[in-house]
Parts: C-alpha cells; sequence; structure tokens
C-alpha cells in the first residue's frame, strides 16, 4: 500500500508535470517555483519511470505533452481545484480593503440596481464603492465600466459579462389613474407627459419621440433622474427593462406599439480586475443579477 511519502512524493512529480505543460518549458517551470532546473527535470523523469511512459516530448523549443499525457492533465487539474478549495475554506478571509471605481452610462445605481449594497458592506466594511456617471470621464481609471459598445472599435479592458435589456414606457399606477392610460403610441406621444432621457433622443431608432411627442417636457442626462421623475408620477419615462425588475411603483404602458432592445457590455480595467477587492463586488454582482432575474452572457 502507498505511503503518505510516497503519494506527497507522486503529487510533487505531478504538479511539475502540470506546471511544465502550463508553460512550455521545464525552465521556465523550474523559475516560477524556485527550483533548479536540474531538480524540475528529475522530477518529470522520475514520473516518468514512475508510470513506466513518455509524457513530455522534449526538443530545443520546449516540451510539449504526448497523447498519454493528456487524461492525465485533467486529472491533476482536478486534483489541484479540490486542494484549492480546501485551502479557501479553511483559510481566515482576507480583510479587504481600498476603494472600486464603477462607471456605468446607464444608471444602475440611481435605478435601484445596486440597492443591496449593504450586503457587500457588511462582508468587507472596509471596502469602498465609488460609483461613477460623468460622461465625460476618462473610461481607462475605473474598474469597471458598464457601457453600451457598439459604437466603440475596441473594449477599454477585459469583457466579464453581457446582456440585453429591452426599453419600455412605464409610469406609475397612480399616474395612470389621474390622466387615465393611453390608448395607443398616437394617444400617447399627443396627450401624455414624456420623460426621456437624452441618450434616446440622439438614436436614429428613437428619434421619432423627438419629432413627434408633443409634451416632451423633461429630458435629462441622467437615467436615474428620469427614474425618479417617473416614480414621483411626474409623466411616462422610457427607460430599461431592468429598471423595474421588484419595483412596485411602476407598471408598463401595454397598448403601444414599441419595440426597442440594446446590449450593455461589463469591461474590467487589465490592472485590478483580479484583485481582490473587484471579485469580491463581481461575485455580489452576479448574485445580485440573479436575484433580479437579469440574465448576463459570462466572458472566462
Amino acid at each position: 500500500m502507498p505511503t503518505i511519502k510516497t503519494k506527497t512524493t507522486l503529487l510533487r512529480e505531478l504538479f511539475a508535470l502540470k506546471e511544465v505543460i502550463d508553460l512550455g518549458q521545464i525552465q521556465a517551470a523550474a523559475e516560477r517555483n524556485g527550483i533548479k532546473y536540474s531538480n524540475m527535470s528529475k522530477m518529470i523523469a522520475d514520473l516518468e519511470s514512475r508510470l513506466k511512459t513518455t509524457l513530455l516530448i522534449r526538443s530545443s523549443t520546449g516540451s510539449v505533452p504526448t497523447n498519454a499525457t493528456r487524461q492525465l492533465y485533467a486529472d491533476i487539474e482536478s486534483i489541484s481545484n479540490i486542494l484549492n478549495n480546501i485551502m479557501a475554506n479553511i483559510s481566515e478571509p482576507e480583510e479587504l480593503t481600498g476603494d472600486i471605481s464603477i462607471w456605468s452610462e446607464e444608471g444602475f445605481a440611481g435605478s435601484g440596481l445596486l440597492s443591496g449594497l449593504s450586503k457587500l458592506y457588511a462582508k468587507y466594511p472596509k471596502v469602498r464603492l465609488d460609483i461613477l456617471t460623468n460622461h465625460h470621464m476618462n473610461m481607462s481609471n475605473p474598474d469597471i465600466t458598464i457601457l453600451d459598445t457598439r459604437l466603440l472599435s475596441k473594449l477599454p479592458g477585459k469583457a466579464l459579462f453581457k446582456f440585453k435589456t429591452k426599453a419600455k414606457f412605464y409610469g406609475t399606477p397612480e399616474f395612470f389613474g389621474k390622466y387615465g392610460m393611453p390608448k395607443d403610441m398616437n394617444d400617447m406621444l399627443e396627450n401624455y407627459d414624456i420623460c426621456i432621457r437624452q441618450k434616446f433622443l440622439q438614436m436614429p431608432e428613437l428619434n421619432f419621440l423627438l419629432k413627434r411627442a408633443k409634451k416632451l417636457n423633461t429630458t435629462a442626462d441622467s437615467a436615474s433622474i428620469i427614474h425618479q421623475l417617473v416614480c414621483d408620477g411626474a409623466g411616462i419615462g422610457l427607460m430599461p427593462e431592468w429598471c423595474t425588475n421588484k419595483n412596485k411603483k411602476l407598471a408598463e404602458v401595454p397598448n403601444v406599439d414599441f419595440e426597442y432592445e440594446y446590449v450593455l457590455t461589463g469591461v474590467g480595467n487589465p490592472l485590478t480586475v483580479k484583485s481582490g477587492k473587484v471579485q469580491a463586488f463581481l461575485e455580489y454582482f452576479y448574485e445580485f443579477c440573479r436575484d433580479y432575474d437579469i440574465v448576463l452572457e459570462m466572458f472566462d
């Protein structure tokens, strides 16, 4: 029966093999782990002798796995993941500090999408979230940027997630109780107060609002302001569908023939996206989206 010492030696050799496969060179694997080249090479040779098979094809340009090694690599990776989970579960959680900057042109914060932040702060009391909405800010600075990327030739970082959202017309039940429900799109544009975000008016697909709405009496460059005005009963607003999830203050206008959908992408700053504080926020954010039935397309 294999002893603890034998199993430990085997694990060491297996992880050495994984490092060489990951980096493509024995020298690079040795340097990453602070091991002499000769010692790293010997571990691979000892493993090949133990398993009685060739695991690496060595050449002057590097080392590549043989066919027999590919299934073995998957098993090694499974062992590595199990060990990582054990270490994560028994270790003391790192106390995260510092600020996390989030820039969103869609007003996530003001529209209530981040209303559950107390959960994040309860877990990480020394983390501060800076929510940025200035349209002219430098997008190279935030840790996470949430924006419509259709007009960009290149993303300002690493794509983390994407989701589609429909824009619909909403008002409060109190507003409709006072003024009645629009009979159709023409009735709404002719006779009802409209609150619209300026971005929507600038889109070619939506410029009919600017041309036809008789009471286009409130525009704003902030999605948060429009959302609050509509919630306060100031008129009917065109807003993203996610603004109204679990919001009992708003009701969709049912009789208008209208459909518009746009795509938002979450982009991470390559310099900070792997940091503990940003990863902690993303974990919270993904859970929040699940709670609000926002389906995200995730990227590795």
